[in-house]
């Protein structure tokens, strides 16, 4: 049996952005993936009527999409993508879902930021707790990332979650593959055998990624403007 490939296009963190939005459908007609993973932050609490257009432009851009929110997108949205939840579009957060022989898993939202009041923000006790009877999975979809994998913030400290990390250690054999978003400035890939991490950065700057997937085996292509 061969072993199943698959495209993905990784978006995450438009903060409002129709140029970015716009950047983004040009690359999913440039490299035709199979896959739409989006990884939170569409929009800054408001408005929701962008919200749910970018979801719908999501959608009409490969067979299947998976969206989860950011810790800036309201929990209202949480309603909007259940609502939209159709035609290949699918609600990762808390959720699990299969595709081409992958399983995938995902958490939205993030552990506590500088400004302590985004809508979708928690304390890290607990954070990863939701993910974990999700799991294995070969692909993870996360919002905040993993302590210590593309999670610098501002050059100097790593931000990302320990008890998520302590989730990695402990799934056997450990996912292929984790997407996260959030540290804008922390976009690129790096690998801790036999995982890959990618952060496509953020796509109001227009920073994306493109992964191709073949069993254990992951392709990173880095896009940018």
């Amino acid at each position: 049996m061969s072993t199943p490939r698959l495209k993905i296009l990784v978006g995450a963190d438009l903060h409002n952005s129709r140029s970015g939005l716009d950047w983004f459908c040009k690359l999913a007609a440039a490299h035709k993936p199979e896959l739409i993973t989006f990884l939170g932050d569409i929009i800054n609490e408001q408005p929701l009527t962008f919200f749910k257009e970018v979801l719908g432009v999501l959608r009409d851009l490969a067979p299947a999409v998976f969206v989860i929110p950011g810790n800036w997108d309201p929990r209202e949205a949480l309603v909007e993508m259940d609502i939209a939840a159709f035609d290949g579009l699918k609600h990762l957060h808390k959720a699990s879902a299969e595709l081409a022989g992958y399983r995938f898993a995902g958490l939205g939202g993030s552990t506590p930021t500088p400004l302590g009041t985004t809508p979708l923000e928690g304390p890290e006790q607990g954070f990863a707790s939701p993910l974990a009877p999700l799991l294995p999975a070969d692909v993870w979809l996360l919002h905040n990332p993993v302590a210590g994998y593309r999670d610098l913030a501002g050059g100097t400290r790593n931000v990302g979650s320990p008890s998520l990390y302590e989730l990695w250690r402990a799934q056997d054999p450990r996912p292929v593959l984790v997407l996260s978003g959030h540290i804008h400035e922390a976009a690129g890939f790096e690998r801790a055998a036999p995982t890959t991490f990618v952060n496509p950065g953020s796509l109001k700057q227009r920073s994306a990624a493109m992964v191709t997937l073949t069993g254990t085996d992951t392709q990173v292509e880095m896009l940018g403007s």
